[in-house]
């Protein structure tokens, strides 16, 4: 394995576990510790970790969008729990608007035999559902972000502020008890933002790493959303938080 791609592979544990031990990782990789201490060296440099003894943790950077070619193959059981609760919302002839996250990106298996209008900013998308004649595609254009796998800018807002959709599924950075949803970047706030304004109903996709967290911007309050759907039990605060603002809850575990 090359350099390169032992890091990603790095950066996927990390993601995934939060912390690593060097003896793990070279037992894992077989490699020697001291090339696993260089690979931890380069990875704080990019400021994705934090060394520490005889190991490394990721470093949870607010304004840090994680490539989606990393997500993509980070919990996927729980994409897949959370794909199939949120593909039993969708109805014949909806028009729909997918966003650009890995979490959404696993609806698109559960709904591939659904007449449907899907909007989207997401490449992997289009690249999903092309081919399926009963789905009418719509790419909402905009500067292409490489790294999200998506389209983003002043064209993007621009269309979807001229167009209305049923229902809305999108993800998000991090969900705060207080801060309702962040997002790492003002760009992909912005998508997120005019969906919501412009969806007859919203749909969270998060997972259980998303809760209780924060990210370098506010994208929108809690109570703009319709429901919200996760991979596992949530504790008392969060069930609280939905029946006050009146967003229905629905839970993998």
């Amino acid at each position: 394995m090359m350099t390169i791609e032992r890091r990603e592979e790095l950066k996927r544990y990390l993601l995934e576990h939060k912390n690593v031990t060097v003896a793990t990782m070279a037992e894992k990789f077989g490699v020697s510790g001291q090339t696993i201490r260089r690979d931890f060296e380069a990875l704080e440099q990019e400021g994705f970790l934090l060394r520490s003894y005889g190991g490394a943790v990721i470093k949870d950077r607010k304004a840090v969008s994680v490539p989606n070619t990393v997500k993509s193959e980070l919990l996927l059981d729980a994409k897949r729990i959370i794909a199939k609760q949120a593909a039993g919302f969708i109805s014949p002839n909806d028009c729909i608007f997918l966003d650009h996250s890995t979490t959404v990106l696993s609806l698109c298996d559960e709904i591939t035999h659904i007449p449907l209008t899907v909007v989207t900013n997401s490449f992997r998308v289009i690249e999903k559902l092309s081919g399926h004649p009963n789905i009418q595609l719509i790419s909402t254009g905009g500067i292409f972000n490489d790294s999200l796998e998506g389209f983003f800018g002043l064209e993007t807002v621009k269309y979807l502020k001229q167009h209305c959709m049923d229902k809305a599924f999108l993800s998000c950075r991090a969900i705060d008890l207080v801060r309702g949803l962040n997002d790492s970047s003002e760009m992909i706030a912005d998508v997120r933002r005019n969906v919501i304004e412009n969806s007859d109903n919203v749909y969270l996709l998060a997972d259980h790493t998303k809760f209780g967290k924060s990210g370098f911007i506010a994208t929108c309050d809690v109570e703009q959303l319709d429901y919200v759907i996760t991979d596992e039990s949530v504790d008392d605060a969060w069930r609280k938080l939905f029946e006050k603002k009146k967003v229905i809850l629905l839970e993998g575990n």
